[in-house]
């Protein structure tokens, strides 16, 4: 389908006033942007799709703050499917107000309504690795952890986890605390661990892997397989709930059992 010179016009300023009309907290004006029906696909950040301007309205004034402080759109590239429609894909760029930065691809399908064109359905993807590549998902960043346990490894132990990734105990035995946050907090408290005990983990064996409504989270109950200098070998059970962003550990919480652990260090609970 060939479109006219004007609806390329018009729909490419379609895709540009988007970022103007949020950026300056607009929402009101969301109509002159999208269909009363409109899709906007958000799963690629674990997020349910919202349906209808009011929900897309509402899911971004609770989000507040974290919002983009600017969004800027490139490489519109307009491919015409009929005589109403046209698929839109682009590039975006969002700015956080603390001055990072991330990219994302935009895939549109836009339509021709009486008072002119509108964003029909979006799709919202994270450009997270470069070429094309497809970044690590959560059992490819399980292994990675794992691996980096056994080896313990501080450095391939770093690159696991984000920087502002957060680690949780909900069961803990005297002395060890039941949250740690960052990267530097999470890393140098394993490897004290790893020099202070007596522990070498040696395998791990999945006992179940569950996926969850968020693609980048998981629940996976396994056992740690060792030696401990003080008691031979041991299996150390646990459950983790695990939650990956950008191919690191965002969040993790770990349902270790701490009877079995205590046990393993020749420790009495």
């Amino acid at each position: 389908m060939v479109l006219s010179e004007q609806d390329r016009i018009d729909i490419n300023d379609l895709i540009n006033l988007h970022g103007h009309l949020v950026d300056a907290g607009e929402l009101d004006r969301a109509f002159e942007l999208l269909t009363p029906d409109v899709t906007y696909d958000m799963e690629d950040f674990g997020r349910d799709s919202l349906h209808g301007i009011a929900a897309i309205r509402e899911a971004a004034l609770a989000l507040g703050d974290a919002n983009p402080v600017g969004h800027h759109v490139t490489n519109i590239v307009i491919t015409g499917i009929d005589d109403q429609s046209a698929r839109v894909r682009s590039k975006g760029i969002g700015i956080m107000a603390n001055g990072t930065a991330g990219s994302v691809v935009y895939d549109d399908i836009v339509v021709r309504l009486p008072d002119g064109w509108r964003l029909g359905y979006r799709k919202v993807s994270a450009r997270r690795a470069a070429l094309g590549k497809r970044e690590d998902g959560p059992r490819e960043v399980l292994q990675r952890l794992r691996q980096a346990a056994i080896d313990q490894s501080a450095e391939d132990m770093s690159r696991v986890y984000a920087v502002d990734a957060v680690h949780e105990f909900p069961f803990t035995l005297p002395g060890v605390p039941s949250r740690l946050e960052g990267r530097d907090e999470i890393v140098n408290w394993i490897a004290a661990g790893w020099k202070a005990q007596s522990l070498k983990y040696e395998r791990y064996r999945t006992l179940a892997l569950h996926d969850t409504k968020d693609p980048g989270t998981i629940i996976v109950e396994q056992e740690a397989i060792g030696t401990s200098a003080s008691t031979g070998e041991f299996a150390l059970p646990s459950i983790v709930v695990l939650t990956v962003r950008n191919g690191q550990i965002a969040h993790l919480r770990d349902y270790v059992n701490v009877l079995a652990a205590a046990a393993a260090m020749g420790r009495d609970t």
